[in-house]
């Protein structure tokens, strides 16, 4: 099997989704993509406009810590750095980036490596048809929602400010519409009382994201086609929250951190 991962550059909780999952089947990761986010200045944007002053602040905050943390590592203690290019060094695996990951270059590149399966984890680019069909094993994305409801953006968000009291993760084929794909393996976990969006997030995140995705290759690897029926038609779809939602969740009582 050879695996290439297509990723965002966050630093809260991948490195640490990609230490287990590597350590598990890093075997059969060929190479690992950073792709960049075209929209990030209006992802910034629309964050602040739903989170607020003092939240969205402390949330840049956290980002901050985390690169400054890293920095001072990589003059002191460069073993202690936590990023996903020292975890794919500490596997072997090949690291780059990419700045459009439909355009012609990176499909070449993906059908010189003989890639069988792309997993997305967090790409902040749709992929399209074109790239879809490349990899013989298909294409897979790992999902914090239980599939076909809460499809679309910040599922944990919306969970939690609908007063769910479960959640969980789907693993499911990609298709050119927005988590439709069936689903291989999906994984539930209850939400608890005093959950934050943080602490929720990390859990699904660093513990049982890379539980579904290792269960999900090894299906893979073993030819057991089953899967869960997405039936979108039943599910729900949600986009970017508003500030409306945001006072809603935190009506519920919750909390961002």
């Amino acid at each position: 099997m050879k695996i290439m991962f297509l990723t965002s550059g966050d630093q809260t909780f991948l490195p640490e989704f990609y230490e287990r999952v590597f350590a598990t089947i890093g075997q059969d990761v060929s190479g690992l993509a950073i792709v960049s986010d075209p929209h990030f200045k209006r992802f910034l944007w629309n964050s602040l406009s739903f989170m607020g002053l003092k939240t969205f602040a402390g949330e840049a905050g956290r980002q901050i810590i985390i690169r400054i943390k890293n920095l001072l590592y990589s003059l002191a203690a460069p073993s202690k750095i936590h990023s996903i290019k020292i975890i794919c060094g500490k596997y072997n695996v090949s690291c780059i980036g990419v700045k459009w990951v439909n355009s012609r270059k990176f499909r070449e590149y993906l059908s010189e490596k003989n890639v069988n399966l792309i997993v997305s984890i967090a790409c902040p680019q749709i992929l399209k048809k074109s790239i879809l069909k490349i990899p013989s094993n298909g294409c897979i994305n790992v999902h914090y929602g239980l599939l076909p409801e809460y499809r679309g953006m910040y599922p944990s968000f919306w969970a939690l400010a609908n007063g769910e009291t479960e959640t969980g993760v789907s693993v499911h084929y990609m298709a050119e519409k927005v988590d439709a794909g069936d689903i291989i393996v999906q994984l539930n976990e209850k939400i608890k009382p005093d959950d934050s969006f943080y602490t929720l997030v990390r859990r699904l995140k660093t513990t049982i994201g890379p539980e579904a995705l290792i269960k999900a290759v090894d299906k893979i690897k073993k030819g057991d086609t089953s899967v869960i029926k997405n039936d979108i038609s039943r599910g729900t779809y949600y986009s970017f929250p508003t500030k409306a939602a945001m006072s809603q969740f935190r009506a519920r009582g919750r909390k961002w951190f």
